[in-house]
């Protein structure tokens, strides 16, 4: 996962690569991190009963579809910082962190969106622990993303 997002910040902070170009890579980066999620949520929800996870992974696959636009405004917001860093100003600064607010505003509604679906398949206790396994994930993704990137000069 570390090799995938140090390649997508070399992708978006390159202005060298063609816009189609990264595009795509993006596209097979989100593929792949996809693919690794749902093999870290299938090794942390140990066992699946076959009922659970035929009601399960079709809600997760939708649920993730969606997170696609999430990831996407992300990576669009981090790819503005990049672009501004030499020439940001303020105004500049506040319309990035409003952005930054807006998604996580979104990430939280599409969440409320999904936890009725998702406790349809699983028990009160294993929707928890999907949740924690999803947020940790999350939480993993979002630093290691950040860490690549300088800070915001303030002077």
């Amino acid at each position: 996962m570390k090799k995938i997002l140090l390649v997508l910040m070399l992708l978006v902070s390159s202005s060298a690569v063609a816009q189609d170009d990264l595009s795509e890579w993006i596209q097979l980066l989100k593929q792949d991190l996809k693919a690794q999620k749902k093999e870290a949520i299938t090794k942390g929800m140990q066992t699946f009963t076959d009922e659970e996870a035929k009601r399960f992974w079709p809600i997760y696959d939708a649920y993730n579809k969606e997170l696609e636009n999430f990831v996407d405004a992300r990576v669009a917001l981090l790819k503005a910082y990049v672009d501004d860093y030499d020439n940001m100003t303020d105004p500049k600064a506040t319309g990035l962190l409003e952005r930054r607010f807006a998604i996580q505003k979104q990430r939280a509604l599409l969440d409320e969106k999904y936890h009725k679906q998702f406790a349809t398949a699983l028990s009160p206790r294993r929707l928890v622990r999907f949740y924690q396994i999803e947020h940790q994930l999350d939480l993993l993704i979002e630093l290691q993303a950040v860490s690549q990137i300088p800070k915001m000069k303030w002077w």
